[in-house]
Formats: C-alpha cells, sequence, structure tokens
C-alpha cells in the first residue's frame, strides 16, 4: 500500500512546487530573412533581438505585453496619428519591408531603410526588474531615429513601477543627480546648466522619468533632443546602487 502511495505523494509535491513558476527569460531574434520575398527583392536591413517572459500569466502579462507593443511600434512606418495593424513583431517587419519597397517604388535614389532593435533584462533584484527597450531606426533624412527606454516591474505582481512608486525621497535624488551632472560635465554648483550644452525646461535641473538600473548602477537617461542638440547625443547619469538605495521604496538587494 505504502508502495502504491508514494509515486502519488510525489506527484503532489512537484505540482504544488510549480505553482509558484520562476521567472524565466526566452530570448527571441528575427531579421529581414524571415520575410519570404526578400529571397528574391531587395530589403532593408531589420534586425529584431528581444525577450519575452515565462511564468506565472498575472505576473508575466503586463510586461510582455509592453515589449510586444515597443517591438510594433519601433517598426511602424505609417501615420502616427493611426495605430499599427499588426500584431506580432513579424508582421511587424513585414510591414516595414512593405514600406520599403512603396517608397523606393515611388523614390528610386532613397536610401536604404534600416532597423536595429533590441529589449533585455539589464537587472534583478528580490523585488524589481529593469528591461531596456533600445530602437534605431532610418527611413530617409538626414540621420536615423533612436531611443533607449526603461521599465521597471514589480518581481511578485508584474505591474509596471512609475517612478513615483519607485522613489520616496525626489527631493534627495534629484540633488544627488545634478552634483553627478555636474561633476561629469566639470560644471560648479553656481554654473548655470542652460548656459553650456543643455536646455533644462524652466531652466533649472530635472530629473528624467526614464530610470533604470544596469551593471549595478542606476541609470537617469535623457534620449537626444531631450536635454541637449542631437549632436551632443543622448545623456546619462550614472549613479551607484549603494548611493541611490535611501531614496528608493524598492530593495536593490539581489
Amino acid at each position: 500500500m505504502i508502495n502504491k502511495i508514494l509515486p502519488f505523494i510525489i506527484v503532489l509535491t512537484v505540482l504544488a512546487s510549480c505553482s509558484d513558476a520562476p521567472l524565466l527569460i526566452e530570448e527571441q531574434t528575427l531579421d529581414q530573412n524571415v520575410i519570404a520575398a526578400c529571397k528574391d527583392k531587395p530589403c532593408p536591413q531589420v534586425t529584431v533581438a528581444y525577450i519575452t517572459y515565462n511564468g506565472e500569466p498575472e505576473v508575466i502579462t503586463s510586461i510582455n505585453e509592453e515589449i510586444r507593443q515597443f517591438v510594433i511600434a519601433s517598426l511602424y512606418l505609417g501615420d502616427p496619428e493611426s495605430q499599427p495593424t499588426a500584431t506580432t513583431s513579424q508582421e511587424a517587419m513585414a510591414q516595414f519591408i512593405k514600406d520599403y519597397w512603396r517608397d523606393t517604388s515611388e523614390f528610386p535614389d532613397i536610401n536604404e531603410y534600416e532597423a536595429d532593435i533590441t529589449v533585455a533584462e539589464t537587472f534583478r533584484s528580490q523585488e524589481l526588474a529593469t528591461v531596456a527597450l533600445n530602437q534605431y531606426t532610418y527611413a530617409g533624412g538626414a540621420h536615423g531615429n533612436g531611443s533607449l527606454t526603461y521599465i521597471n516591474f514589480d518581481i511578485e505582481t508584474g505591474e509596471i513601477i512609475t517612478n513615483d512608486q519607485l522613489i520616496q525621497d525626489k527631493k534627495g535624488l534629484v540633488k544627488l543627480a545634478e552634483q553627478q551632472l555636474r561633476k561629469d560635465y566639470k560644471l560648479n554648483e553656481t554654473e548655470n546648466l542652460n548656459a553650456t550644452i543643455f536646455w533644462f525646461e524652466s531652466d533649472s535641473f530635472n530629473l528624467s522619468e526614464n530610470i533604470g538600473f544596469e551593471k549595478g548602477k542606476m541609470v537617469i537617461h535623457y534620449n537626444q533632443y531631450e536635454i541637449a542638440s542631437y549632436a551632443d547625443g543622448a545623456i546619462d547619469i550614472e549613479l551607484s546602487i549603494e548611493d541611490v538605495a535611501p531614496f528608493l521604496k524598492y530593495s536593490l538587494k539581489k
């Protein structure tokens, strides 16, 4: 009797342990070669490398949807007042290539289009994870357009963490970030920031909404054109996790 019951007990134990599924990452990669027509027609270079999460549905659904929408939006060349019709990354890539064929048929001398999209997890603690969404596209003009966006989400609930939910002492963090920016650009405490390369709104330092974590640091990221010219590029303020921990509501302990 004991021998008959034991396997059943083992099965129940395994099922119970699987109910609290770990948060796992699956890497996905696509390029223009997945589009069959690209074997016979010239296609732009399109590279998409992104992640999806596997685990409890209530934890992974929101972040996976954010990633899906980001990839689709990054490849969208249509009317900015309209929404993309693609529902998958491959459909979005196929539409990007169709738009390229359409435009080159009308303007044969157009330069090659290009798209490079990368989504990766850059940090994970006991309470939160950071995903970096990076995109660069060129579809004619003087230069391409690129951006980096950080998303932080709660490991337990899967909810996206806003900066208001992340930061408990904004004034303290703002002060620390401005000190670091002045140090990075060799500016003294009284020097007007907007008298240099910057164009902060209201002529005073403002904390970016784009905050994430990677390589043991908090990164406060400003995309091109946000606080300086395109030529000055994106600007990062990097602060050690030890320095910023007192200003945050979430633990950064791994």
